[in-house]
């Protein structure tokens, strides 16, 4: 089974009041204090808010997430799509709502009945177990891969990004009030 498409890691779309643009994502992280970007589904960022400092974030197969690197996790305005045979619809981001972390562990392929109960103890509220996890990886990227059906999505597993979050509110580098 080949590998899926990697998402663009070098652009995406920003709400701005009523109207998008499309901004370099290094320069976009860099505002906000971050190297890099996560992008999390509208419910997933909503549900970060009751997570104080160690979350594992899920992605689909693989991902590009590095150990060391410093992440703004951002909402998806509206979700990225695929289609066949032609380009990549970027994702729309919210750039004023994030919260930042460190990136302390990487896992790829990871099979969703192997994630351990330790992992999900400290993922998101609404993924505590694999059938949870089955469901969000289905509901996250159905609409970016409309070819695989739920159990395809499924069968090519997980990456497993482990962060530690900054206190919500603080942006890394700025000084205390």
């Amino acid at each position: 089974m080949a590998s899926l498409p990697i998402s663009n890691s070098r652009h995406v779309a920003i709400a701005e009041g009523g109207a998008t643009r499309v901004v370099a994502v290094a320069d976009l992280a860099a505002s906000l204090g971050a190297e890099a970007l996560i992008r999390l589904h509208e419910a997933d960022f909503a549900a970060l808010e009751a997570v104080e400092r160690d979350l594992v974030h899920f992605n689909l197969e693989r991902t590009i997430n590095r150990t060391g690197t410093r992440y703004a996790l951002l909402p998806i305005v509206r979700p990225g799509r695929r289609r066949p045979g032609g380009p990549e619809e970027l994702p729309i981001l919210d750039p004023t709502r994030f919260r930042t972390g460190l990136c302390v562990a990487v896992r790829q392929g990871v099979p969703v009945a192997a994630v351990t109960p330790d992992l999900f103890a400290i993922s998101l509220p609404t993924i505590r177990d694999a059938s949870a996890l089955a469901a969000a990886l289905v509901r996250r990227y159905a609409e970016l891969f409309p070819d695989l059906g739920p159990d395809d999505i499924v069968r090519r597993g997980c990456a497993i990004t482990r962060l530690r979050l900054d206190a919500p509110g603080r942006v890394p580098g700025a000084e205390p009030a």
